[in-house]
């Protein structure tokens, strides 16, 4: 039996960690399930910092927890921070503290991130039992520092948001439970709505026909209706979810906590986190809720697991990839060409695979550059290159981490014009490694996007013939005139050339067959 392996999630206002043993075909068995409240969100949201206090105590929590880690046995931890540490102004020192103090290494994660372990946890949760394919999922998960947003049409994920709601967020008084109901009804009703109006550039939630709930506030829920609530996936009428708001509006924390067992703390921002689900869902057309009795953890939980066992990892690519053909669409990108950029690039990414060593990861971040490469001329054709690189940045690109979307909008910022400087503040941050990673792909779409010069895709099934640090790319002579990919292949391979020792042309016809 492989050693078990365990997972810390540092959210807002508690910290939470699994361990557990993985078995036959990454069968997991949960060993430990710990939980300990804290007050990062109340600091953060309200002055921008974690306090010494709340650090000191989170750094106690944690140090507790490696002992437990050691008294399993755990050699595999991985340990995540979301929407409260992410926003404090001094997490790089609170991180630091957190690994000398107990070892534990902690990664701040960005919204994507957490949009796509979430997306894991669902569809382990549902496979079997829904089928996405057919539906147009509104994604949920209200925490005491932000919603987690995901919208799916017919298993694409179409647009994913973390929007900065939740009940730490909201005025003392609501926290508190001491806020009107209908005041707190009418406050969110009004953020909610006009959250739902910035989605329908892209999505509109009437179209939702299935309204998916993650989070503690709705597991409990469940818990309360259902005399027996289900293992994995529950369902509740909207009915009585509205009824279940109704009974709780009326109580106190104090009662809550009370009459159901619950931490203080969460019985303080229970009903308005009920609230802002219940907002979400009368923007929709659904009858019903279902409730996958997961979390962001399980996600985490499942990908650390495939990587020790070996079994089989989750692959949610194309996932990425319709995200970012979304984003290409939202800026009016020339679709075809753009398919035609990403064909040829990924071409000669495999072609070139001896000359840049650069694996499956380096791959799908080329595939999504060459698809945006040219949303900046949305703002203007000149320097949009430029433009893209801050459009980019500043996007939502499901299951991007921080660090591949910096990747990707650097690569966006050399596909044309000048190469890579020490003056470029944004490159030169990077770390080394992905430096190399970001000159290698800019050189490979440099090329590619020569290669449809004209927006023509005359180019795009070229055949490539190689002489050493010589290459020719072969094209039909019945694509007819390709002068202007030819003088655009000219200015545009000198960064091919040095980032890779390459020298590359191409010609009309066909190459000589070997040996001849």
């Amino acid at each position: 039996m492989p050693d078990p392996i365990a997972v810390i999630e540092v959210g807002s206002s508690a910290i939470r960690m699994v361990i557990a043993e993985v078995g036959p075909k990454m069968a997991i068995r949960t060993l430990e399930n710990l939980q300990k409240p804290v007050s990062f969100g109340k600091d953060v949201f309200t002055s921008g910092r974690l306090s010494h206090a709340s650090i000191r105590q989170g750094i106690e929590i944690l140090d507790n927890f490696e002992s437990v880690l050691q008294s399993y046995g755990v050699k595999r931890v991985q340990a995540i921070a979301t929407s409260a540490v992410r926003e404090a102004a001094n997490k790089d020192s609170f991180v630091d503290q957190i690994f000398v103090r107990t070892g534990i290494d902690v990664e701040v994660i960005e919204g994507a991130e957490e949009n796509r372990l979430e997306l894991i946890a669902v569809e382990a949760a549902l496979a079997g039992r829904f089928d996405f394919d057919k539906k147009n999922c509104l994604i949920i998960e209200v925490g005491t520092g932000a919603t987690e947003i995901i919208l799916t049409t017919r298993g694409q994920v179409s647009l994913t948001r973390t929007l900065l709601i939740g009940p730490l967020r909201l005025p003392d008084q609501a926290v508190a439970g001491k806020m009107d109901p209908p005041a707190l009804q009418r406050l969110l009703k009004r953020r909610i709505h006009a959250f739902a109006e910035e989605f329908s550039r892209e999505y509109n939630l009437s179209e939702v026909n299935a309204f998916i709930a993650m989070g503690a506030s709705m597991r409990f829920v469940c818990r309360q209706i259902q005399e027996k609530a289900e293992d994995v996936l529950s369902t509740l009428a909207t009915k009585d979810f509205n009824e279940a708001l109704k009974l709780l509006s009326k109580m106190p924390a104090e009662e809550i906590s009370d009459k159901y067992g619950l931490p203080y703390s969460d019985a303080e921002s229970l009903y308005a986190s009920l609230l802002i689900y219940a907002n979400f869902l009368a923007e929709t057309k659904t009858d019903s809720i279902l409730v996958p009795m997961v979390s962001i953890r399980d996600g985490l939980l499942s990908e650390l697991a495939q990587l020790v066992s070996g079994y089989k990892r989750t692959d949610l690519s194309r996932q990425v990839i319709h995200s970012a053909r979304n984003l290409a669409k939202k800026y009016k990108a020339d679709e075809l060409h753009a398919a035609a950029v990403s064909h040829m690039a990924l071409k000669l990414f495999d072609s070139l695979a001896e000359d840049h060593g650069l694996g499956s990861r380096e791959r799908l971040l080329l595939d999504i550059a060459s698809i945006l490469h040219d949303i900046g001329t949305f703002i203007s054709p000149s320097s949009h290159h430029k433009h893209g690189f801050y459009l980019i940045s500043a996007a939502d690109i499901f299951g991007l981490r921080k660090i591949d979307k910096d990747i990707v909008a650097n690569i966006v910022r050399y596909h044309r014009r000048s190469a890579p400087k020490p003056t470029h503040i944004p490159y030169i941050s990077l770390p080394k490694p992905e430096r190399a990673v970001v000159s290698k792909l800019s050189a490979i779409l440099r090329v590619a996007e020569a290669l449809d010069a004209s927006h023509q895709q005359k180019c795009r099934d070229f055949t490539v013939e190689r002489d050493g640090d010589e290459i020719t790319l072969w094209v039909p002579e019945t694509v007819g005139d390709i002068s202007l990919e030819r003088q655009s292949l000219i200015r545009k391979n000198d960064m091919l050339t040095d980032v890779l020792g390459l020298v590359i042309q191409i010609k009309q016809g066909a190459p000589k067959p070997v040996g001849v």
